[in-house]
């Protein structure tokens, strides 16, 4: 019967840095913190300019959304007008 192992027990070390001390987790949590704080505020700018976008312009904002989340997607924007023009010719009288 052969021995499969599957974890390397050899002595060989790594250049990781495997020692932490309270400081290192309350420099992470503190670092942590300011990047979530910092996100939550561009949130809200995007949130605000949005908004007076969508005041200023008088777009639809379904539009909007579906454009956004076509281009989230990385969706061609061509081809799925021309597959929605193809459609609704089929439904045109």
């Amino acid at each position: 019967m052969t021995v499969v192992r599957i974890f390397n027990d050899s002595e060989e070390k790594t250049d990781v840095n495997t020692t932490w001390s309270m400081e290192d987790a309350k420099e992470y949590v503190k670092q942590y913190l300011v990047y979530d704080l910092q996100i939550k505020d561009l949130q809200e700018s995007r949130r605000e300019w949005s908004a007076d976008f969508l005041k200023k312009k008088s777009i639809p904002k379904k539009e909007l959304t579906q454009a956004l989340n076509a281009a989230k997607k990385e969706l061609d924007i061509d081809i799925i007008t021309e597959i929605y023009n193809n459609i609704s010719d089929m439904f045109v009288d």
